[in-house]
């Protein structure tokens, strides 16, 4: 084995030792590449055309030739215009949703609820609505789409069942209505589910009117009433002396 072994050229060393480059590598002004690698920094350098801060003002005019995207009349987008328009002129109450995330699984319970209850929730864009509202007493309504919208058709006698209803879908909030042709904030929206119905209205619309006459017939009489009592005192006070005038 040690014949072997002596016969045999034994490396205690590897071919190829690692050394370290001791000397520091200067970042602001680096080696210059060799002829290969800067023949390949050369070619794959890109072709950059005149910036646009040194071109004249005539080459950065385009004389207005804008091109404009042909718009496609599509008859699907007309039916749901004029469906989203007699949505606006048959209901008596419009409220406007801004829609946060929500599962279809919580947004269901919600939509059947309001459809029990006589309101309909229906979605449409940008596009559907301003179609619908042009030219209509509903076009200030587009400032509020910027894609698409939740909107609850119903009458404004469900005001206030409305706001219990989104109680229960904190994602769903109210931006603003209309109501009787006025576009109401979120505010006066909730201050008009607080009012009564029209039969308490009346009801205390009577009494205001039969408290004011009741008054008015109170003050009319007030003078007489108090020329009454003033002769009945005086009366009295006459009734004693002339029973002693009439013993003597």
């Amino acid at each position: 084995m040690t014949s072997l072994n002596n016969g045999l050229l034994v490396t205690r060393i590897p071919f190829i030792v690692a050394k370290r480059f001791r000397g520091k590598i200067n970042i602001q002004r680096p080696r210059k590449p060799h002829f290969e690698r800067q023949l390949l920094i050369d070619l794959a350098k890109p072709v950059l055309g005149t910036p646009k801060y040194k071109l004249p003002e005539i080459d950065l005019c385009d004389s207005g030739l804008s091109k404009k995207k042909e718009e496609i009349d599509n008859p699907f987008e007309r039916i749901l215009a004029t469906e989203c328009l007699n949505w606006f002129n048959t209901s008596k109450m419009i409220v406007f949703l801004h829609m946060n995330s929500i599962s279809m699984e919580d947004k269901t319970p919600i939509f059947a609820t309001l459809k029990k209850n006589d309101m309909h929730l229906r979605t449409y864009g940008k596009k559907i609505v301003s179609m619908a509202t042009k030219g209509t007493r509903y076009e200030a309504v587009n400032c509020l789409f910027t894609s698409h919208q939740n909107i609850i058709f119903g009458q404004s006698d469900k005001a206030d069942k409305l706001f219990k209803i989104l109680k229960k879908a904190p994602q769903m909030v109210v931006i603003g209505g209309i109501v009787h042709d006025r576009l109401l904030s979120r505010n006066e929206l909730v201050e008009f589910s607080k009012l009564p119905n029209i039969d308490v209205a009346r009801s205390q619309l009577c009494a205001v009117l039969e408290s004011a006459g009741s008054c008015l017939v109170g003050q009319l009489n007030q003078s007489q009433q108090t020329l009454v009592s003033y002769l009945e005192k005086h009366a009295e006070l006459l009734k004693p002396v002339d029973t002693k005038e009439s013993k003597e």
